[in-house]
């Protein structure tokens, strides 16, 4: 098939979308037929599979190999890190950096979104431009529209593919978490790169009667929040049912690479928390919300048995052994990693393990507040 035939692919995954419920407005059904998803992929790397993970890439010389799966729901990974990019065999390895997100996830935080023709805009983690065209279509206009990334390659390419395709946005190379914006300059507000929280600079944008959708708590949680500015000035709102996760954003300083367990056990004990507890998505949102950074890791002990440990920012770490139905945990530091671990593992049992949607989230200049069912009802002040 042809690369130019796109349009009969766009056309089915929009019906796709539709029927899965992940599309459920017109215009925004009318906009994934009609923004083209290839012109913001021309390469990608395809998973295949292996420890670490070989990418093999695949460009418009590839023909349908490499256009068919762009009019897929899949996420396609768009960019390697260069510093751990190696050749392997013929393909690569490397940790992705970049990806053109899943069309259904799209999909959802857009109908959300609720974008209106003359709203102001900011896009968030700008990526491929896919999404960025896709809203411009929806404005019908990219005049009121802001998108910005923090890596000059990313913004430059984008800007080159939208302004190929008669959308002129305002394209930015900032940190959008960190940038100045000016208070209450959008009616709307999408970032698509995972947020440990939503900084003061954030909230303080979203004008009033305005909307914020993110994922946040990253690398562990899958909570996507829909939050309202509130006539006070705060943020408030509920997280998603179905989720939604993305890589974490990238900051101005250089990120560092995930940290060693580190330092002596100083607790050690017997634990009621079962290994499948960290099989819940709903489970690690919690965890992940009241220890912040924290990193998950699978693995074994010396002995063979099941281990999952978790390592904190500063190398702190906490791991339950599990053999048999008998879970043992040991830690360092005197921080009570596992502490929190059987504490929300209770909660979360006793209150017959809620979904995402059982929860929301109020962010103030002060304190972001997690809640369970009502703002009023029980909820915890989050650590910074």
């Amino acid at each position: 098939m042809s690369p130019v035939n796109w349009k009969p692919l766009a056309e089915n995954l929009a019906s796709i979308l539709e029927g899965s419920d992940d599309l459920v407005s017109p215009h925004w059904k009318q906009a994934f037929e009609e923004v083209p998803r290839h012109v913001f992929v021309p390469r990608y790397f395809q998973n295949h599979g292996g420890v670490p993970t070989r990418w093999k890439p695949l460009d418009a010389a590839d023909g349908g190999d490499w256009l068919n799966p762009i009019y897929t729901n899949a996420t396609l990974v768009t960019r390697l890190d260069p510093e751990t990019a190696k050749s392997a065999d013929g393909l690569l390895t490397g940790v992705p950096t970049s990806s053109s997100t899943q069309p259904s996830l799209t999909a959802r935080m857009l109908e959300v979104l609720d974008v209106q023709p003359g709203d102001r805009v900011l896009d968030g983690g700008t990526g491929t431009g896919y999404q960025t065209a896709l809203i411009a279509h929806r404005l019908e206009s990219a005049d009121q529209l802001v998108t910005a990334d923090i890596d000059p390659d990313v913004t430059s390419e984008a800007l080159l593919t939208l302004e190929g395709i008669g959308i002129t946005p305002n394209v930015l190379t900032v940190d959008v978490s960190d940038w100045t914006w000016p208070p209450e300059s959008f009616d709307k507000v999408i970032i698509t790169c995972a947020l440990p929280r939503i900084t003061e600079t954030l909230r303080s944008a979203v004008a009033p009667g305005g909307r914020l959708v993110a994922n946040l708590f990253p690398p562990l949680s899958g909570g996507l929040a829909v939050l309202d500015r509130m006539p006070d000035g705060s943020l408030e709102g509920r997280f998603q049912a179905g989720g939604g996760s993305f890589m974490a954003a990238r900051t101005a300083a250089p990120v560092p690479p995930p940290p060693l367990a580190s330092g002596p056990v100083d607790a050690q004990g017997e634990s009621r928390v079962p290994v499948t507890a960290f099989d819940s998505y709903h489970f690690t949102f919690l965890l992940a919300s009241a220890l912040p950074g924290v990193v998950l890791q699978y693995g074994t002990d010396d002995e063979g048995h099941t281990m999952r440990r978790l390592v904190m920012p500063d190398g702190a770490w906490a791991e339950g052994i599990f053999v048999g139905g008998q879970t043992q945990f040991r830690e360092t530091g005197e921080r009570g990693i596992w502490d929190t671990v059987e504490g929300w593992w209770g909660w979360f049992v006793d209150h017959d393990m809620p979904n995402w949607d059982r929860f929301g989230l109020t962010v103030t200049d002060a304190e972001h507040r997690l809640w369970y069912e009502t703002p009023e009802g029980l909820s915890w002040r989050l650590p910074v």
